[in-house]
């Protein structure tokens, strides 16, 4: 009787350690599923506000671009000599990269939406208005063109795009 006692015994110690091992187990592997969903999101998250950099980035070159050929144009007339037709096909091409860039910063635009970024939305919005801002009022045939206020938007556009970067890179630090 003592012997069937102590078999009873051990066997439900062994029973309850595995069943605590197994609950243990359990439990840590959701653990760890959770924490490596909870990485991969922010990982996500930070590929985003990656490609997001890269698109803004991407309208300020092209819109840099189309400054100093609109600058170019504008000493050309100022100087009355013929700008070179090389030059405006070279401005138009310019154009177009201008407006691919615009399509893809919409999308930036989108994914901080989705990201529920809407201090940065905004940040880039301002810096793409701007931009818009200044291939509305500066194109070749326009005849009063002013050097002096292409340049101070230019450094308009210039700070909106640090202030931008700056506000993106706060959130890429926090993510």
């Amino acid at each position: 009787m003592v012997e069937i006692l102590e078999i009873l015994d051990t066997s439900i110690k062994i029973s309850l350690g595995a069943l605590i091992t197994g609950l243990s187990g359990y439990w840590l592997s959701g653990m760890r599923v959770k924490q490596n969903r909870k990485q991969q999101q922010m990982e996500h998250r930070r590929e985003l506000m990656e490609g997001i950099a890269q698109q803004a980035e991407q309208v300020h070159h092209v819109f840099m671009k189309y400054f100093e050929l609109i600058q170019e144009y504008m000493n050309a007339t100022q100087n009355r000599y013929d700008w070179p037709q090389g030059r405006r096909s070279e401005l138009y091409l310019v154009i177009d990269e201008l407006v691919q860039c615009f399509n893809e910063l919409t999308a930036a635009e989108s994914k901080l939406l989705l990201l529920d970024e809407k201090p940065l939305y905004k940040s880039l919005r301002k810096f793409r208005s701007k931009v818009i801002f200044f291939r509305r009022h500066y194109y070749i045939d326009k005849t009063d063109l002013n050097n002096q206020e292409a340049q101070d938007i230019k450094r308009e556009v210039s700070k909106l795009r640090e202030q931008f970067f700056d506000a993106l890179s706060d959130r890429y630090a926090q993510v």
